[in-house]
């Protein structure tokens, strides 16, 4: 039995439209229903760039977004997100899930392919879906052309940077829009571009070595500062998005595999995961833990493993061995509040005050992301207090004494806050 494909309608179309499947015809129209701060729906996007691009005129794919957090449902965040995952295909907001209704999809990412007829043809779930997708349009009677095109990073002013990290003489932003890792000197000034990378989205420095975790590569390279030479640690990882370096071990948060995995540095064997790649939130031991996209971690000073699970908007700690959570309840329960309970929207990024470097020794600072807001916790007591607000997505954190270096990823901006005077400015743009 054949179903005809609900209409899109002209509602909120933050790039390209509007656009009616009737006025579409003949081409095939695959939709891709999908949420902005979903992993598996940004790695979907490199699939749905080449199928566009592999097929041209022959195929529309249109993005249909459905936000599960209140954040994600603004069209400004929205139209901000599509810039950021470089979607070059038009991009209708859902916020209310009408279209996600009407076409019944139960889950993140989810392509529907629509016949040249306005007839549903077939509906693939989850990411890595190229082929059958491209098996599914030939069946239709489209054939591929030749050549793809491939985007390039474009050198300029800092575009959607999700990392920063610093030494005493050296800054380090991951510049995720911009495809590259960059360092500036003292004075902020540019001094060099570490190229090419898809999607740098974390940085560790460690004894002269700069460490890169490359989200849309899946791998995480290392780069001698003196000769630039690069080495491939890891590959096939699934969007590695925070990484800590130490004298013996290499730590990986892989938000796409919902894992926290601690590798031998010498041998790169793993030592330690922890979660059993399912998305949840529940504490345990070991691979008995199951994460929500982990993408942020820090190491106390007392050996605590602190880390951001970013879609159960939860704070959580590896001790002994076993997984705790401080702050969270689950995937659907989310929001803004330092008390009673204390909530958090979408977090990403952590950093660990270090007790005798000047301020904030021994609490946790956190970008509570979709919020938009800067906020500490106090472990000892399980206090939170908000000391920045207004943000625009802020991402990446790093310490350095009494200044907090903050990657703001919506604003294209690093900015240093001020612990002593509780005051910030503009650092690197």
């Amino acid at each position: 039995m054949t179903v005809r494909a609900p209409e899109l309608g002209r509602g909120d179309w933050v790039t390209g439209g509007p656009l009616l499947l009737h006025d579409l015809r003949p081409r095939v129209v695959l939709l891709d229903f999908f949420t902005f701060g979903c992993i598996n729906c940004m790695n979907n996007v490199a699939v749905l760039e080449r199928l566009q691009s592999r097929y041209g005129d022959t195929l529309q794919v249109i993005g249909v977004h459905s936000g599960k957090f209140a954040h994600e449902k603004e069209s400004d965040a929205v139209r901000a997100a599509v810039a950021r995952m470089r979607i070059s295909y038009p991009v209708l907001n859902d916020p209310e899930g009408r279209l996600v209704d009407h076409y019944a999809v139960k889950a993140w990412p989810t392509m529907v392919l629509v016949n040249a007829e306005g007839y549903i043809a077939a509906t693939f779930r989850g990411e890595a879906q190229g082929v059958a997708i491209d098996l599914a349009l030939q069946k239709l009677g489209l054939f591929p052309r030749e050549g793809t095109a491939d985007s390039t990073a474009l050198p300029g002013p800092l575009r959607f940077p999700e990392a920063v990290i610093r030494s005493d003489e050296q800054t380090f932003i991951a510049n995720s829009g911009g495809g590259d890792v960059r360092e500036y000197n003292v004075a902020g000034q540019l001094v060099r571009r570490f190229t090419p990378f898809r999607i740098p989205a974390a940085l560790a420095l460690w004894e002269g070595m700069l460490y890169v975790a490359d989200r849309a590569a899946g791998s995480v390279c290392r780069i001698d500062l003196q000769t630039e030479e690069r080495t491939v640690l890891f590959e096939q990882l699934r969007s590695p998005s925070a990484l800590i370096v130490e004298a013996e071990t290499i730590t990986v948060a892989e938000a796409g595999a919902h894992t926290v995995t601690v590798y031998d540095k010498e041998t790169l064997r793993p030592l330690q995961t922890y979660g059993n790649r399912f998305e949840a939130l529940r504490d345990g031991a070991g691979e008995a833990a199951q994460l929500a996209q982990p993408m942020g971690v820090a190491r106390c000073d007392d050996g605590t493993l602190w880390f951001v699970d970013a879609e159960s908007s939860a704070l959580r700690y590896i001790e002994n061995g076993h997984v705790h959570t401080a702050v969270g309840e689950g995937l659907f329960t989310w929001g803004d509040s330092d008390s009673d309970p204390i909530l958090l929207q979408h977090p990403q990024g952590i950093a660990c005050g270090r007790v005798g470097d000047g301020c904030g020794g021994g609490r946790l600072f956190i970008a509570d992301t979709y919020n938009g807001k800067l906020k500490v916790y106090d472990p000892q007591s399980g206090r939170m207090m908000t000391l920045m607000k207004d943000l625009k997505e802020p991402a990446g954190l790093c310490k350095k004494g009494c200044s907090l270096y903050i990657a703001e990823s919506g604003a294209h901006r690093v900015i240093r806050y001020d612990l002593s005077s509780m005051s910030f400015e503009t650092y690197i743009d």
